[in-house]
C-alpha cells in the first residue's frame, strides 16, 4: 500500500511539473508573439510609405501592416471605428482596415467645340462648349461672356495586393503559421492619380 502511494505521489509530481512546463511555455510563446507584434508595429509607424511607379506611368505605394487588437483599434482609430459601426459592421468581426489618400492632377486643354445658345433668365445667351477627356476622365464646360460652368468626371481603379511572409521552423526549415511580415501594395490604374498616403491595419484576435 505504501509503495502504491509513493508511485501516486511521484506520478502527481510529474504531472504537475508537466503542466507547469506547458503553461510556462505557452506564456513564453504568447509573450514572444506580443513582443514581435510591438516590434513590427514600431517599424511600421517609423517607416514612411514607399511611393514608386509601375509601367513608368502608374503610381503605386507600399506599406507595412500595423497589427492592432479590437480594443486598440477602437482606442487609437476611434473615428474609423465609429464609421464602421455606422456601417452596421461589428468591430470584432473586422479582419483588415485599409486607408488610401490620393490626389488627381489633370492638365486640361480643350479647343472650343461648338457655338451654342443657352437660355438664362428667359434671355438667349450665346456660349461656347468645350470638351476634353480620355478613358479616365471627362471634362465638359460652357463658356459665356460672364462665366464658365463645367463638370469634371474622374474615374479610378485601385489594385490592392497583400504579401504575407511566414516564419520558418528554426529559422530555415518549413513554414509555420506565424506571420513574420505583411505588406500591402496599392496601384492606381489611373495615370492622373498620385497616391499620397496609405495605411494597412490588421485586426488581431486574442
Amino acid at each position: 500500500m505504501k509503495r502504491w502511494w509513493g508511485y501516486a505521489i511521484v506520478a502527481a509530481c510529474i504531472l504537475a511539473a508537466t503542466l507547469c512546463f506547458v503553461v510556462a511555455r505557452s506564456q513564453i510563446a504568447r509573450a514572444n508573439a506580443e513582443r514581435d507584434r510591438y516590434k513590427g508595429n514600431t517599424e511600421a509607424l517609423l517607416t514612411d510609405v514607399e511611393l514608386f511607379r509601375v509601367r513608368d506611368s502608374l503610381n503605386a505605394a507600399r506599406v507595412q501592416s500595423l497589427e492592432l487588437t479590437v480594443k486598440e483599434f477602437e482606442r487609437f482609430r476611434a473615428d474609423d471605428s465609429e464609421l464602421i459601426r455606422q456601417l452596421r459592421e461589428r468591430n470584432r468581426d473586422l479582419a483588415t482596415v485599409n486607408k488610401t489618400q490620393s490626389q488627381t492632377i489633370i492638365d486640361l486643354r480643350a479647343v472650343p467645340k461648338d457655338t451654342i445658345v443657352i437660355v438664362k433668365d428667359s434671355i438667349r445667351v450665346p456660349a461656347v462648349a468645350v470638351h476634353c477627356g480620355d478613358s479616365w476622365y471627362d471634362f465638359d464646360g460652357v463658356l459665356t461672356a460672364d462665366e464658365f460652368t463645367g463638370t469634371l468626371r474622374n474615374r479610378d481603379s485601385l489594385l490592392l495586393a497583400e504579401t504575407v511572409k511566414y516564419k520558418r521552423f528554426l529559422g530555415f526549415l518549413w513554414k509555420t503559421r506565424r506571420v513574420q511580415d505583411r505588406k500591402l501594395d496599392v496601384v492606381s490604374k489611373n495615370p492622373h492619380t498620385q497616391i499620397m498616403g496609405l495605411e494597412y491595419v490588421v485586426i488581431e484576435r486574442k
